[in-house]
Order: structure tokens, then sequence, then C-alpha cells
């Protein structure tokens, strides 16, 4: 996929450029979900709430709990305060976390683009995997992508089992291509 590969291109080597373009797709995707992005807390269910910006250092220790084998795959962003505050303010990058007794347990966001496309990342804490967190992540990104009328994707790493079942479970999935490095670019299609 081309425009894949260019988009990380861009993000790696000129992320200043790569920053306008966001702000440019933020603001043309906010006009073309209009009302519906003020909806989105309905689509969640089973612990998993919209974050906000009053959520940033619960994320930030969330992340910094993860041992380094959890961003062996996940690497969207960059973890700190002032990364999560701006992603967390921006229209075009929905994040919603799972709770449990008031400590972040997963991570999911949708990274939203203005041609009706959006890409899927979850994250689970270590001591809560295998316990259908990712599996719920995935549900609420499709019931999201559903009500804003966009196509949701996923890449994924072969080798990334647990990451694929979860999909499996909540969605529809379609192999769509295969990307560098052992990545497989995914569809998730209502069941």
């Amino acid at each position: 996929m081309i425009l894949y590969d260019i988009a990380h291109s861009i993000q790696a080597k000129l992320p200043w450029i790569w920053t306008a373009i966001e702000g440019v797709n933020s603001c043309l995707f906010a006009l073309r979900a209009g009302n519906r992005l003020h909806h989105l807390q309905e689509c969640c269910e089973n612990g998993i709430r919209i974050a906000t910006v009053s959520d940033t250092d619960a994320l930030v220790a969330f992340f910094m709990r993860q041992p380094e084998e959890n961003f062996k795959w996940f690497k969207p962003h960059k973890f700190d305060a002032e990364t999560l505050k701006c992603l967390l303010k921006r229209r075009s990058f929905i994040i919603f976390i799972r709770e449990d007794e008031g400590i972040i347990t997963g991570y999911g966001f949708l990274r939203c683009f203005f041609n009706g496309k959006c890409f899927l990342g979850k994250m689970v804490d270590e001591a809560h995997q295998g316990k259908g967190i990712s599996t719920a992540l995935c549900a609420t990104g499709m019931k999201i992508a559903t009500t804003l009328g966009i196509r949701m994707f996923e890449s994924i790493n072969k080798e990334n089992l647990g990451s694929m079942r979860s999909s499996q479970k909540a969605c529809r999935v379609v192999i769509v291509d295969q990307l560098e490095d052992g990545d497989i670019l995914i569809e998730d299609l209502p069941k």
C-alpha cells in the first residue's frame, strides 16, 4: 500500500510536515464527522470510555508500567505527556481506555482520516492480558468507526497472534496486504 509507506516515511523523516498534515487532516475529519464526534461515549461498554486530557498522567503511567516487550509491535506515537496531551486534543485521534478499579488496563485509539478510513491501535496492560480486554477494545473501535461512517484497518505483525485473535473475535477480518517487517494490513468489518 503506497500511501501507507509514504505516510510512515514522512512521519519518520519530516516530522514538521507530518504535524502540518495531521492538523489539516484533523480539521477536515471533524467537518466530515460533524456531530457524530459528540456521541462516541455511547459506543463504549465493558469498562471502556473515551479518554480526555485529564487522563494524560494516567496514560503516561500506563505506558511506563509496560515492559519493553509490549512495544515490540506497538510504536504508533511517543508516550510522553506532551505527545499524549496533543493527541487527546486532536479530533482525528480518538483515544479510548479500559479501567479496572481506577487503573488503566487497556489503551485503544483510532487514527482517523478525512478520506473515510481509520487505523486501530490497541495495547493491554501486561498483568491484564488474556482477559478479553483487547477484544473489547477492538469491538469499541468497530462501533466508533461504524458510528462515524468510516472503514477501520489495522496493521498486525504475523507473530502477534494475540492481537490477531482479538480482532477476529470482535470483527470480521479481511487481509488486505502484506506489509514490510512481517506486518499484515487487515480491514475490520462488523460481524
